[in-house]
């Protein structure tokens, strides 16, 4: 009775209210300025792009977890979407998928059975046709995501996507957990760094770009994620900053399913 009363003055007992994914979609209902945010986003790295022939693939990372790179992954492939684009959206972060819940998609196929080598690649491609975007969801959560992602069967699978497909956005893990984004990066078109306003620091931002360059991958530009600065606009709003800030100081939180704890796990 007396360890009841506890565990319900602390919250024990309280059912968790699930993570509503969909509110960070982009859709008719999304405040102008969260619309043209990600506009200007896709105009930038279309001109950023646009000496590459053929196929772009974008690979989306953070430098830690909570700093909205499943959110921006997801709403950058639709925002390319609504030009006419072919667009390809993977997911990498196999340890923690996230994108079948942002597109709502069943997750029993994906990314790791393909890899593993228990599904084709036609079985696992799932059409949004919402969005008019097609997906690869990263699948049940294998005991070896690393040498999933650095086998020859992604890089065959990037190959085969992109004779298919105009852009190929990948959502990757944070950059400064695992080595798993350097590796994906190198096969990819450039990485798009997502930081989130009075959450990422100087430091670890600084951090996650000398990985980056040390594995000498393109950075095609950086976004800030829940900006509080622009008047008019919710705090779940996403303003796009191509360039470097200094943000403000924070407690440092890990990447739960790598041995730490985060309070933004669900805000990937």
């Amino acid at each position: 009775m007396f360890i009841n009363k506890i565990r319900e003055k602390f919250g024990r007992n309280k059912a968790v209210k699930p993570k509503d994914y969909l509110s960070n979609i982009l859709s008719d209902t999304t405040h102008y300025s969260i619309s043209e945010a990600y506009k200007t986003a896709r105009t930038n790295l279309m001109f950023t792009l646009a000496a590459e022939k053929g196929c772009k693939k974008i690979i989306v990372t953070s430098s830690q977890s909570g700093e909205g790179k499943s959110t921006t992954t997801s709403n950058l492939a639709i925002a390319f979407a609504q030009t006419g684009a072919r667009v390809m959206v993977l997911e990498a972060d196999l340890r923690r998928p996230k994108l079948h819940r942002y597109f709502s998609l069943p997750n029993d196929k994906g990314m790791s059975e393909f890899l593993g080598g228990f599904a084709t690649m036609e079985e696992v491609i799932q059409h949004v046709e919402k969005y008019n975007v097609d997906c690869i969801t990263g699948g049940k959560v294998p005991p070896n995501p690393s040498e999933l992602l650095i086998s020859p069967l992604f890089a065959e699978l990037l190959e085969k996507l992109s004779e298919n497909y105009d852009y190929i956005f990948v959502d990757s893990p944070p950059i400064n957990v695992v080595s798993d984004p350097i590796s994906i990066a190198k096969l990819m078109s450039g990485a798009v760094v997502v930081a989130r306003q009075n959450y990422t620091t100087s430091e670890v931002l600084r951090q996650a770009i000398a990985s980056l360059e040390f594995g000498d991958i393109k950075i095609l530009g950086y976004i800030l994620n829940a900006s509080k600065d622009v008047p008019g606009v919710s705090k779940k709003a996403y303003k796009t900053r191509y360039g470097y800030k200094q943000y403000s100081k924070y407690g440092y939180y890990g990447y739960s399913k790598y041995g730490h704890h985060s309070q933004n796990d669900d805000d990937e």
